[in-house]
């Protein structure tokens, strides 16, 4: 599915430029030969992904643009984030496309919650691990699985629990910011 989705992909991107894809444009983004891109072409036709026409030029469909823009999404999300934790500009692109393909939704949602927190300037909003704050409500911004995130965190006496009393176990790794 990557290399799908790497087409898919890189015909969004030609026409998010108001171009039509053709076969030499994608040889050359994609670093392979115009026979093997016409071959791709038609699978991608034979899924639902594009309309092609041979010497014509290929556009997504919608279920093509819906995959494309789910994969553009997730390298904006994971590259952002590498280069937020003071990755080298270039080696985060380079992860950022690596993961793309392999990131789940939740995965996505997590590291956004993350980057949108932080990038709040109006906001005096701080993210800390749950086992290092103060007794207070809190509201969780990204954790391994329970409490989920968004869910409040009521910390009292130095004990966090969640709203219905519920102790939360695994405080280092629960992210969290002042409710």
């Amino acid at each position: 599915m990557e290399r799908i989705e790497e087409y898919l992909e890189a015909i969004y991107d030609l026409q998010k430029k108001g171009k039509v894809a053709k076969t030499g444009d994608l040889a050359k983004i994609l670093n392979v030969k115009p026979a093997s891109v016409t071959e791709m072409l038609l699978k991608l036709k034979e899924k639902g992904y594009v309309d092609y026409s041979p010497y014509r030029g290929v556009i997504l469909t919608r279920s093509g643009e819906k995959i494309a823009e789910k994969v553009k999404k997730h390298y904006l999300i994971a590259s952002s984030f590498f280069k937020y934790i003071g990755i080298d500009e270039n080696v985060a692109e380079k992860l950022g496309c690596e993961l793309e393909h392999h990131m789940s939704e939740e995965v996505a949602e997590k590291l956004s919650l993350i980057l949108d927190y932080r990038k709040c300037k109006d906001c005096r909003r701080e993210i800390k691990r749950l086992s290092c704050v103060n007794d207070g409500v809190y509201v969780v911004v990204s954790s391994p699985g329970n409490p989920r995130c968004g869910e409040k965190i009521i910390v009292e006496n130095g004990i966090a629990k969640k709203e219905d009393g519920t102790r939360v176990e695994d405080e280092d790794f629960i992210l969290v910011v002042k409710s």
